[in-house]
């Protein structure tokens, strides 16, 4: 029996589209915000996607009678719990992307079976020995 090969121009299309598709949602990431007060609430702050803070908020209950270290410390607080909910979009936008991505590349490989058999192809063997 022939051994079935695979079509590497399809696989290059689909590693451009990949691309695209990768830069496409890197954008949609851009334009996401995420929020977190701190404080009991009377400190929040947003940032963008990119984890540039865009607002910081404060309860003017907060400016009396509380020293100025507090307020800093607070805001620092919530700058960073704000980021902390943005890596847990990030994290969770770009394990989605990459299951439905990459879980659409396997019909292309013909035979191959998995990436390690595709390497060994390339390098000029079988698949690696674990």
């Amino acid at each position: 029996m022939a051994q079935q090969g695979f079509d590497l121009n399809a696989i290059l299309k689909q590693a451009q589209a990949l691309q695209q598709s990768f830069e496409a949602n890197k954008a949609r990431l851009k334009q996401e915000t995420a929020t977190a007060q701190v404080g009991g609430g009377v400190v929040s702050a947003t940032v963008d996607g990119e984890k540039v803070v865009k607002a910081i908020k404060i309860s003017p209950d907060l400016l009396k009678d509380v020293e100025v270290s507090v307020i800093e410390d607070l805001v620092v607080s919530a700058v960073n719990a704000a980021n902390a909910e943005m890596d847990k979009k990030i994290n969770a936008n770009m394990a989605s992307f990459a299951g439905n991505a990459l879980g659409g590349l396997g019909g292309n490989f013909g035979n191959l079976g998995n990436m390690g058999d595709l390497i060994g192809k390339f390098l000029g063997g079988g698949a690696p020995k674990a």
